[in-house]
């Protein structure tokens, strides 16, 4: 148990932080006793001297279920994160849990798999060009795709023999611009209060 449990006096109190203990102790263990303290400091200052089971009850409620706030603490654990990293992985991890909790998290989520899935799909294209020669940017009356079109008649491959190296560049782009866009997303986001 924690020195934050140990210096607790109301017995509900050290049950609470005995419970948010229990709570994040999956999170590293300085973030894990951080919390612990800065909660054991937010519940001592809103009691300012009061002990009674009325006024301890009340300060708790406020704090919600300890579960629930140690669940979102790791959430802001994780946004912290996510917002310093290039990895697209925990980006797409972090989004995703973003998208349980609003509509905002939701489209940045959808922003994500659009952009990965974009630059992914190009880079396959990237890849299976020298297997498949017929891949390739193909335009003519009405038509424009990438891929492989099942009727040629007509149309014209735009990039030609540049079709890798610019393809190679476009889906890179797509990849960090999408990147970039998460970062600032998740950096300017309204921080869940705690």
């Amino acid at each position: 148990m924690s020195n934050a449990i140990a210096t607790a006096v109301h017995p509900k109190v050290v049950n609470y932080l005995a419970r948010l203990d229990a709570a994040v102790s999956s999170l590293p263990h300085v973030e894990a006793c951080d919390i612990l303290r800065e909660i054991q400091i937010h519940i001592s200052d809103k009691l300012e001297g009061q002990n009674s089971d009325a006024d301890v009850e009340c300060v708790l409620a406020g704090l919600g279920s300890p579960e629930a706030l140690a669940e979102n603490y790791r959430m802001e654990l994780m946004f912290t994160r996510a917002g310093r990293t290039f990895s697209p992985w925990l980006l797409l991890r972090t989004t995703g849990r973003w998208a349980k909790v609003g509509a905002k998290g939701f489209a940045v989520f959808m922003l994500a798999l659009c952009g990965y899935g974009a630059g992914l799909a190009l880079t396959v294209t990237v890849l299976l060009k020298p297997l498949l020669p017929k891949m390739g940017l193909w335009v003519g009356p009405g038509a424009f795709q990438f891929g492989m079109p099942p009727n040629t008649i007509g149309r014209y491959e735009l990039l030609g023999q540049y079709y890798i190296p610019v393809t190679t560049v476009l889906a890179f782009a797509i990849v960090v611009g999408t990147t970039q866009a998460l970062r600032w997303l998740i950096r300017k986001r309204t921080p869940m209060t705690v």
